[in-house]
C-alpha cells in the first residue's frame, strides 16, 4: 500500500487553503518557487505566450467542503472518544477542544476552517519529550543577609509537565502502519479509500512512525493531508480534515491556450487566488534555484543614466509549452473552501505556474 503514488499531484492555487487550515501537500513543486519568476519580485515581470496548445473549451467537476456539517462540540467529543481523551469539550478561541492546553495531556481541537481541521497531539506519548529536566524552581537557602524573605518576588507558577508514560517497542513500519492509519481514519469517521498513502521515511528512528495520507478525487490529488505519528502502542499525534465533499456539479472550464492568456490578466495575475508560480522541474529544495556566487571583485560605483536612455523595465518572454488540468484548492472570501478546476501550466525549462480554469462566466469577480 506505500507504492508510488498513481494520481496526478495537486495544483497549488494562491490563496489556497489559509492560514491555520488543513494539512497541505507539499512538494518541491509547491514549496521552491522560482523567484526569477515572480511578477513584480527583483524585476521579476513577465509576458506569457502558448505554443502549441489546444483552446478547447470543456467542463469540470467542482466541490465544496461542508466543514459547517462537522463543526460541532459533538464531532470533537466523538474523535476526543475515538483517542481516549478524556474531559467535556468547550470553545476557545472558536475552535473545539477536548483536554488541557497546556501540555500536561492529550488534547483535540477542531479548527472552525473551511475543511474542519482536526488536530491530536499526546505529550506523554512523544518520546522526544519525555526526556528527564532539571527542577523549575532550584531549592535556595535561608538568606544571611536580613533580608526579609516576604518581600522577594515569589517564583513564577510552572507549566506542568506531562506525566510521561512513552510506549514501549518500535512502532509499526511499511504496510503494518499505513494500515494502523486506514483503520484510524475509519474510526474517525472517513473513508480511507480516498486517500494514498506514504510512510515517511525517517532513517534510523524506530520509536515513531509517520504516515502520510494524500487525498485524491477523479485521480488528481487534492493538497489536503492526514498525518499521523504512530508509536508501539497506538497514535501519538494527527493532523487532517473531516470536512466531507459535496459535489457542486459541472462548471465551464476555458482551454489551455487561454490559461496561457489568463496569466497575463491582472485580474488572475500574481496576488492572493491569482497566477502561482510553482518550480522548476526536477528542483529539489530551495537551495538549488540559488545561482553560483560570482568571484569577489572590488565594488564599483554603478554608471549615471544618460540623459534620454531608456529606462531598464526588463520582462521576461515565457512560452507555455504543456498543459495539465487538474484540481486546485480555493478558499472563498468568507473563508468557504472549495476544490475547483485548474491548470498546471510549463514551459520548456520545467518551470510551472498555475491558474484557476474556470470559465468567466462561473465567475463572481465582484467577490
Amino acid at each position: 500500500e506505500d507504492a508510488a503514488p498513481t494520481a496526478a499531484p495537486a495544483i497549488s492555487l494562491g490563496g489556497g487553503a489559509g492560514a491555520g487550515g488543513p494539512a497541505q501537500e507539499l512538494s518541491a513543486a509547491g514549496s521552491t518557487a522560482d523567484a526569477r519568476m515572480l511578477p513584480g519580485w527583483f524585476g521579476g515581470r513577465a509576458v506569457f505566450s502558448a505554443q502549441g496548445l489546444p483552446d478547447d473549451a470543456t467542463a469540470g467537476h467542482a466541490w465544496a467542503l461542508d466543514a459547517a456539517s462537522v463543526f460541532s462540540a459533538e464531532t470533537v467529543a466523538r474523535v476526543a472518544a475515538a483517542l481516549g481523551v478524556t474531559g467535556e469539550p468547550r470553545q476557545e478561541y472558536g475552535a473545539w477542544t477536548v483536554g488541557p492546553q497546556d501540555g500536561s495531556s492529550p488534547t483535540v481541537s477542531l479548527q472552525p476552517d473551511g475543511t474542519a481541521s482536526i488536530s491530536y497531539y499526546d505529550p506523554t506519548r512523544d518520546p522526544w519529550s519525555c526526556a528527564a529536566s532539571a527542577p523549575d524552581t532550584p531549592d535556595v537557602a535561608p538568606s544571611a543577609d536580613g533580608i526579609d524573605p516576604g518581600l522577594v518576588e515569589p517564583a513564577l507558577p510552572s507549566t506542568p509537565s506531562p506525566a510521561c508514560d512513552p510506549a514501549t517497542g518500535d512502532a509499526p513500519t511499511g504496510d503494518a502502519a499505513v494500515d494502523a492509519a486506514r483503520d484510524l481514519m475509519v474510526t474517525l469517521g472517513v473513508d480511507p479509500a480516498g486517500f494514498e498513502y506514504q510512510v515517511v521515511d525517517q532513517g534510523d528512528v524506530t520509536t515513531t512512525t509517520t504516515v502520510d495520507a494524500f487525498q485524491v478525487v477523479e485521480g488528481q490529488r487534492t493538497g489536503l493531508t492526514w498525518n499521523v505519528t504512530l508509536v508501539g502502542d497506538g497514535v501519538q499525534a494527527l493532523y487532517g480534515s473531516l470536512a466531507p465533499l459535496v459535489d457542486l456539479g459541472e462548471y465551464p472550464v476555458i482551454g489551455a491556450a487561454s490559461a496561457v492568456e489568463r496569466l497575463n490578466d491582472p485580474r488572475f495575475g500574481a496576488g492572493y487566488g491569482g497566477v502561482m508560480p510553482l518550480a522548476r522541474e526536477g528542483a529539489a529544495d530551495a537551495t538549488s534555484l540559488v545561482a553560483p556566487a560570482p568571484e569577489a571583485t572590488e565594488p564599483t560605483v554603478p554608471p549615471t543614466v544618460a540623459p534620454g536612455a531608456a529606462l531598464a523595465w526588463p520582462v521576461q518572454q515565457v512560452t507555455i509549452t504543456g498543459a495539465r488540468l487538474g484540481l486546485g484548492m480555493q478558499t472563498q472570501p468568507d473563508g468557504a473552501a472549495v476544490l475547483v478546476p485548474a491548470y498546471e501550466l510549463t514551459d520548456a525549462d520545467g518551470s510551472t505556474w498555475s491558474v484557476v480554469a474556470v470559465d468567466e462566466s462561473a465567475l463572481d469577480l465582484a467577490g
